[in-house]
């Protein structure tokens, strides 16, 4: 590590993406960057667990949660490959540059904070489009999405996401440039297009996220729209998870513009702190804003935990509010058989028009509980 009075030669000579300094270029980020990724790791394991294993049918709204759950796994997982070799390289780190930055651990770490980071804005872009789908045709279950819809949005997702991980590593800007393995290689025509276009992809994915947003608020305010409370809770609940993340991701994308336009507003030792502080901090909330603190997430480990004899009393407890949410749903679909069969069926009588009551042009059909696309908070 460079200090003052002490004489260090570096090769290659150090510049503005390799100052001659450790991978975590201050102390209080190498305490923190272990913090980050443990919780991000720790939070987003126990959420896949849980909704992989929970009793409940897989919906179509966690099925999407399993898919940011592993998004952010994945930036976890960078993080704790980065922490690592600034662990095993501390105030040496000049000895081991060439070899960690042009070796297959810094493509693969690379590789995970690239298809992480856009896994999780392309699901978060979905989880809104779901969100407001399911809330603008509440009363439409022909039109209800289904889970293999979501199956194959996600696929395209997928190897979308995994081509824009795997350019960098063909030639189209590269993971070599800076230490702590980001695409900045912006020299070529080629690499500025590249990294401009994962930049505007960011801001139009946070545009329809605000414009999905904008007409659920006008939905559930309108005073004709009648819709459960289990939508429009979790729709409040999506609100404040999307904007975490984007606000978290603001100060990235703002520095990284300027950077491309050759305009950089901030050295690579100082945007160290915005990779520890603020990049991951979308994958550490995450697991606590949409899951960890939902009561339907509770229930789940509940009943997990009541599998191998803990927590016995607290999991049938959620076991007899789903079945008496499920009976009360029975037992007024059977009241209601039997008022039409009293009115439509006895002796001689003749059988009474039935209205059906239209809001906004639409038949109003009732949903059970079980129909309803939602996940409950």
């Amino acid at each position: 590590m460079c200090e003052e009075g002490v004489e260090v030669k570096c090769v290659p000579e150090p510049d503005e993406f390799n100052p001659c300094e450790d991978i975590m270029g201050f102390g209080f980020l190498r305490v923190s960057v272990w913090f980050v990724s443990l919780l991000a790791v720790l939070g987003n394991v126990v959420v896949l667990l849980v909704l992989l294993t929970s009793h409940y049918k897989l919906s179509v709204s966690r099925f999407l949660m399993c898919h940011l759950a592993f998004a952010d796994l994945c930036m976890g997982i960078y993080l704790l490959l980065i922490a690592s070799v600034d662990l095993h390289t501390q105030a040496e780190y000049f000895n081991h540059a060439i070899d960690w930055q042009t070796g297959p651990g810094c493509g693969l770490a690379g590789f995970f904070t690239v298809f992480a980071s856009e896994l999780s804005v392309y699901t978060l872009t979905v989880i809104t489009l779901e969100r407001w789908y399911a809330i603008t045709f509440a009363m439409r279950l022909d039109r209800k999405l289904r889970l293999h819809h979501a199956a194959a949005v996600m696929l395209g997702g997928w190897i979308f996401c995994l081509l824009l991980a795997l350019l960098p590593l063909v030639g189209v800007s590269s993971y070599q440039k800076v230490s702590i393995c980001l695409p900045m290689d912006t020299q070529s025509t080629v690499s500025q297009i590249f990294i401009l276009s994962v930049l505007v992809l960011n801001i139009l994915a946070f545009l329809v996220i605000c414009a999905c947003y904008f007409k659920i608020y006008c939905a559930v305010h309108n005073p004709h729209y009648r819709s459960g409370s289990k939508d429009t809770n979790i729709a409040k609940r999506m609100a404040v998870l999307i904007f975490t993340d984007f606000l978290c991701m603001a100060p990235i994308s703002f520095y990284a513009m300027s950077a491309v336009l050759d305009r950089p507003l901030i050295t690579v030792s100082n945007s160290k702190i915005l990779l520890v502080l603020f990049y991951p901090l979308n994958s550490c909330a995450n697991p606590f804003l949409y899951a960890i603190f939902t009561k339907a997430f509770r229930g789940d480990v509940f009943i997990l935990l009541s599998k191998v004899g803990l927590c016995q009393q607290r999991a049938q407890l959620f076991r007899g509010q789903t079945v008496s949410s499920k009976g009360s749903s029975g037992t007024s679909q059977v009241r209601r058989e039997k008022d039409k069969v009293r009115k439509g069926g006895s002796g001689g009588q003749e059988e009474a028009p039935i209205h059906l009551k239209k809001s906004s042009g639409h038949t109003c059909q009732q949903t059970s509980p079980e129909e309803s696309p939602s996940l409950k908070t």
